[in-house]
C-alpha cells in the first residue's frame, strides 16, 4: 500500500484501454445499459455501475478515491462547491428537532447557514467558544452534530481536535470539521477521530483559482448517507471540473509545502513591522495556537492574518499591493489578500464580529507560490504607504 502523499496524489485509477498517463474524462451525463436487467445493479447500489452523472461518474470517482486516500479515510464525495459539501453533509444527519453545537468562530457563510437557514428546517444551533466546545457533552448531551473548523477562518487559531472528539463521543454526537485551511497535506482529522472532514476544494486542493468544488471525506457508511442526500439536492460536480481537479491534486503536496515555507517567512517579517499591530500565524512560537498546531499538524499552512490600525489602513495596504491580488478566495498559486469585514465575514453584527475575534483592521493573507522575496518586497512597499 502506498503511504506517500506525493504518490497518492499522482497515481489514481489507470486508463486500461490506452494506458494514458491521465485517467480519461467522461463528460457524458448518461450511461447506457446493455440490457434492462442491468438496472438491478443500480438498485443494489453496485459501486462501479454508472447510469447518470448526478449519482456518480468514473472521472469523479477517480478524484474521490484520491481525496479519501490523502485524508487516510475509506471514501469521499465531491460537490459543486464547498458550501454544497457543508450544507449537504449537515442535512444528511440533522433532522427537525435536532441540535448542533458549533464553534462560534466559523467561515462567515457557514455561520450564516447555521444561524439563518438551518432553523427553517427545525434545526437549532448553539454557538460556543473553545472552552465550551471541549466540554459540550456536559451542557449539550443530546446534540446530534458538533461542527468546527481548524485552523479557523480568518484568524488561523487552532482548535484541539482530540478534545472536541472526546467531548462529542461522550455526548453521542457526530463530528464534522472543515479542514480547508490546512489541506490534507498539513492535517488529517480522520486520524484524530473526526467522523466527517469537509474541504472547499476550490481552495488548496484545486489550487489554481479555476475550479469551484467541495468534498466530504468519511467512512463508507457515512459517505453513503451523504451521497443519497446529494442525489436529491443535486450539488454534484461536473466531470470536466473533476478532470481538471485531478490535474491539480497531482501537485498539491509541492504547492502546499512551498506555501508553508513562504507563510512562515512572511509571518516572521510582519512581526518586525511597527505598523502591524498583531500577526496571527500558528507557526510563530508566540502564537496561542503554536503548541496545538505542532501536535496535530505536519505543516503550519499558507494562511496568516495581520492586524493594522483600522479599516482605512487595511484598505490602503491591500490597494497598494502590486504582486498580491486583493481577492476574496484562498489557497491558489497566487497570493491573495482580503479584508474579512468586507468579504468572508460580511453581514455579521459588531457583536458577532467581536465574538469571532475579527476586527476592521484585519487583513487575511493567502500565500501563493511566487518567489518569497518578491512577496516580501511587495508587502514592505504597501506598508510604507499606510
Amino acid at each position: 500500500m502506498v503511504n506517500s502523499k506525493s504518490t497518492q496524489a499522482i497515481h489514481g485509477r489507470k486508463d486500461k484501454l490506452y494506458r494514458g498517463a491521465n485517467f480519461p474524462v467522461y463528460p457524458s451525463t448518461t450511461f447506457a445499459v446493455e440490457k434492462s436487467d442491468d438496472y438491478d445493479k443500480f438498485i443494489g447500489d453496485e459501486e462501479e455501475f454508472y447510469i447518470y452523472s448526478r449519482y456518480s461518474n468514473p472521472t469523479v470517482r477517480n478524484v474521490e478515491e484520491k481525496l479519501a486516500s490523502l485524508e487516510n479515510s475509506e471514501d469521499a464525495i465531491l460537490f459543486s462547491s464547498g458550501m454544497a459539501a457543508i450544507t449537504t453533509s449537515i442535512l444528511s444527519f440533522a433532522r427537525s428537532g435536532d441540535h448542533i453545537v458549533a464553534l462560534r468562530r466559523l467561515y462567515g457563510m457557514t455561520y450564516r447557514f447555521l444561524r439563518d437557514i438551518a432553523p427553517k428546517f427545525g434545526i437549532e444551533t448553539h454557538f460556543v467558544d473553545e472552552s465550551e466546545l471541549y466540554a459540550m457533552d456536559q451542557k449539550y448531551p443530546g446534540a446530534r452534530i458538533v461542527y468546527f473548523e481548524t485552523p479557523i477562518n480568518p484568524t488561523t487559531d487552532c482548535i484541539s481536535i482530540r478534545k472536541v472528539v472526546k467531548a462529542a463521543r461522550k455526548a453521542g454526537a457526530l463530528t464534522i470539521v472543515d479542514n480547508t485551511f490546512a489541506s490534507p497535506i498539513n492535517q488529517n482529522p480522520i486520524n484524530l477521530g473526526v467522523d466527517v472532514v469537509i474541504h472547499s476544494v476550490t481552495k488548496y486542493i484545486g489550487g489554481h483559482s479555476d475550479i469551484m468544488a467541495g468534498a466530504a471525506v468519511a467512512s463508507k457508511k457515512l459517505i453513503k448517507d451523504i451521497r443519497e442526500a446529494m442525489k436529491a439536492f443535486g450539488g454534484c460536480i461536473n466531470p470536466l471540473d473533476a478532470y481538471m481537479l485531478d490535474r491539480s491534486v497531482k501537485t498539491l503536496k509541492v504547492r502546499v509545502e512551498q506555501q508553508n515555507r513562504s507563510a512562515q517567512r512572511l509571518a516572521e517579517f510582519f512581526v518586525r513591522q511597527r505598523k502591524v499591530n498583531r500577526v496571527l500565524y500558528p507557526g510563530l512560537p508566540s502564537s496561542r495556537s503554536y503548541k496545538t498546531a505542532r501536535r496535530q499538524m505536519t505543516g503550519f499552512g499558507g494562511m496568516l492574518c495581520i492586524e493594522l490600525g483600522d479599516l482605512d489602513a487595511a484598505k490602503k495596504f491591500c490597494d497598494s499591493l502590486e504582486v498580491a491580488l486583493n481577492a476574496t478566495s484562498l489557497g491558489g498559486v497566487e497570493t491573495l489578500v482580503s479584508i474579512p469585514v468586507l468579504t468572508s465575514h460580511i453581514k455579521m453584527s459588531p457583536e458577532e464580529l467581536k465574538a469571532a475575534r475579527v476586527t476592521e483592521g484585519m487583513v487575511r493573507i493567502s500565500v501563493g507560490i511566487e518567489d518569497t522575496d518578491d512577496l516580501l518586497l511587495d508587502f514592505k512597499r504597501a506598508l510604507a504607504k499606510i
